[in-house]
C-alpha cells in the first residue's frame, strides 16, 4: 500500500529519540536558557503536527461524507467503505508527524 510507504517515517522514531536523548540530558544537568533551542523546537514541532493531523483527519472525514451525501442524491453508491474512510483519515492524521519524524532523522543524524 501507498501509505505504508508513506508513513514509513514513524518507524525512524526510535533513531530521532535516540538521538535527542544526550541534548536533553546534558540540559538536564545545565539549564542554561540559551541552549534550549532543541527542547523549544522538539515540543513545538510535536503541537504543530499534532494540530495539522487534526485538520487532516477532519478534512478527510468531511471529503468522504460530502462525497457519501451527494452520490445518495443521485442514487448512486458512496465510493468508499467505512473501512476506506477511516483508512485514509488515519493515513492524513499521520502524515505532518511522519514528514517531520523524517525531517528531524536527516538533521539529527548530521550532529
Amino acid at each position: 500500500m501507498k501509505s505504508e510507504a508513506k508513513l514509513a517515517g514513524l518507524m525512524l522514531s526510535p533513531l530521532v529519540v535516540a538521538a535527542r536523548l544526550p541534548i536533553v540530558w546534558l540540559e538536564a544537568f545545565n539549564p542554561d536558557p540559551r541552549r534550549r533551542s532543541e527542547t523549544n523546537r522538539m515540543v513545538t514541532e510535536k503541537v504543530a503536527a499534532m494540530q495539522e493531523g487534526m485538520v487532516a483527519s477532519q478534512m478527510a472525514l468531511g471529503t468522504a461524507m460530502a462525497e457519501a451525501a451527494a452520490a445518495m442524491m443521485f442514487g448512486l453508491q458512496p465510493k468508499g467503505t467505512p473501512h476506506s474512510v477511516a483508512e485514509s483519515m488515519i493515513n492524513a492524521g499521520l502524515a505532518p508527524a511522519a514528514r517531520r519524524v523524517k525531517a528531524n532523522h536527516k538533521r539529527l543524524g548530521k550532529r
